[in-house]
């Protein structure tokens, strides 16, 4: 199967309509998204797509980025540049096959399911524990499906098992997109505002190391053996294959796939895999958010992971610019600020995804769109942001100190996991922020009484949420007790004291006053 000229991905039109077309019909104005059943093949989709955008298009200067947003692109031109990386876009049995071992793989076949990072493992199916997501969920896969689920995994490799290698970003990395608020924008655009410019064209001979499947394995059995950005093209961060997989095309069975439904004459059923895979060292992905300790600056650059109970707003100003705390500076995704400095572009959000990981196990998979900083004057935004944010996070260190205090004896050495407390407050007090920080990014110099009154009232409106959820929480129900609600009551009233002497809260009540008003006072 040619992955160029196969009509393979499933895609949804302008009129809700469904097809499926090869990365050749990408151009279509009438395309608007991906159409995958799985969330985590619909973004893995669109990462191949970005990535296949970039190196076999990406524009050498922003000129030339400018040009194809507002012309697009030449069928001929197109079909031109995809040419040139043809060779690593095989899927089939013949050798190289896309994401696969280039060498063959001995050792016993196993089911088609372990290209799906949510499926039960080996230890999971010994203990008899697969309760939610069977074993037999997935005993068959069209070569669509399995397409895609070979980019997926390779993609968010995760760990599992001795010499089983995580890809370049670690196992299930967090993955930034940029994407329109305008949804009816064709897809290709939507995919080019994250694609970056400044690359040379690619030449035939770049393609191994741009491509790992098409040359001899780089295997890791022995130490010194990796893959970094000094050995291997800047352009392979988009095709990493820490796996070794053989998917085993002459176990084939003619029926329906579990997956999307579509019935096949050679749905795929078993692959082969071997450890000591490709082993990455020293990349920063540019479709990730990256942490390094800020003890060490000489410390590697990490890629963001899922968490559990995904993303709130709290994370927003290291995923959108650069920020710091007592131990880390984050920064965001490489996309991220070049998508800054261009002008005149259509309002967009970042798009965050991926899979909350315990190790090989995968708990969830979470996705958000969150705010996006295009402004002449991101600093001065950076800035506000940032103490809003401090405050909300001292609020909370205040509401849970006090909770505890309200709710048992033993006060703040009260054992137990309290991150619903969390969760909730971030939650609860996310729609607040999201119209600061719109205020904000519209008027960063506060020159309009709106922006003010917004700032003004954040103090205001964090101390109401804490008495919410501190009543709700302490003070709902009927107490017998007189010495539990003395206990209670005196909590409620250290809350608000010790809330209105926060020095982060006397900062920002400052800031929050007109610039013309702070000048004169």
């Amino acid at each position: 199967m040619d992955l160029i000229t196969e009509s393979w991905l499933p895609v949804v039109t302008a009129t809700r309509q469904q097809k499926k077309i090869s990365p050749l019909a990408l151009w279509d104005e009438d395309i608007l998204d991906l159409a995958y059943p799985r969330p985590d093949f619909q973004n893995g989709a669109w990462q191949f797509l970005i990535g296949l955008l970039q190196t076999a298009a990406g524009p050498e200067n922003e000129a030339a980025w400018r040009a194809v947003w507002y012309d697009g692109m030449a069928q001929d031109a197109w079909r031109q540049a995809l040419s040139v990386v043809a060779p690593a876009m095989q899927f089939g049995p013949q050798k190289p096959a896309f994401l696969q071992s280039h060498e063959p793989l001995e050792g016993e076949n196993s089911t088609i399911a372990g290209l799906l990072i949510d499926a039960p493992g080996g230890n999971t199916l010994k203990l008899n524990k697969d309760h939610f997501i069977k074993r037999s969920a997935c005993q068959r896969m069209c070569p669509h499906c399995a397409a895609i689920a070979l980019f997926t995994v390779q993609t968010n490799s995760p760990a599992g098992g001795a010499g089983y290698r995580v890809g370049m970003r670690g196992g299930g990395p967090l993955t930034t997109l940029i994407v329109p608020e305008d949804n009816t924008l064709p897809l290709w655009k939507k995919l080019w505002l994250n694609v970056m410019s400044g690359q040379p064209q690619v030449e035939q001979a770049q393609l191994p190391l741009i491509f790992p499947w098409l040359t001899a394995t780089r295997t890791s059995e022995r130490p010194g053996n990796s893959v970094t950005p000094d050995n291997a093209h800047a352009l392979q961060a988009y095709w990493g294959m820490p796996r070794r997989i053989e998917i085993d095309f002459s176990a084939t069975q003619a029926g329906n796939c579990d997956l999307c439904g579509e019935h096949s004459e050679a749905c795929l059923r078993e692959i082969r895999t071997k450890n000591y895979g490709v082993q990455y060292e020293g990349w920063v992905h540019p479709l990730s958010p990256h942490r390094q300790s800020i003890k060490d600056s000489a410390a590697p650059w990490l890629a963001l992971k899922g968490q559990p109970g995904g993303l709130c707003y709290k994370d927003w100003l290291g995923l959108s610019l650069q920020s710091e705390d007592k131990f880390n500076l984050t920064r965001p995704a490489a996309v991220v600020p070049a998508m800054s400095k261009r002008r005149k572009m259509p309002a967009t959000r970042l798009w965050c995804f991926g899979f909350d990981m315990d190790n090989a196990k995968a708990r969830c998979w979470y996705q958000h769109r969150l705010p996006l900083i295009i402004t002449d004057e991101p600093e001065q935004v950076k800035a506000q942001a940032k103490l809003a944010l401090e405050l909300a996070n001292s609020a909370l260190s205040l509401l849970k100190k006090h909770l505890k205090a309200a709710l048992f004896a033993a006060g703040g050495d009260a054992p137990g996991d309290f991150s619903m407390w969390d969760l909730t407050w971030w939650q609860g007090t996310q729609a607040q922020f999201s119209l600061l920080l719109t205020a904000m990014i519209k008027d960063p110099m506060q020159a309009q009484p709106e922006t003010s009154r917004r700032m003004a009232q954040w103090p205001t409106y964090l101390l109401q949420h804490m008495f919410m959820m501190f009543d709700g929480m302490v003070l709902s129900g009927s107490q017998d007790d007189s010495a539990i609600l003395r206990r209670q009551l005196a909590a409620r009233k250290k809350l608000e004291g010790e809330y209105q002497k926060l020095k982060v809260r006397k900062d920002f009540t400052e800031l929050a006053v007109k610039p013309q008003e702070r000048g004169n006072a």
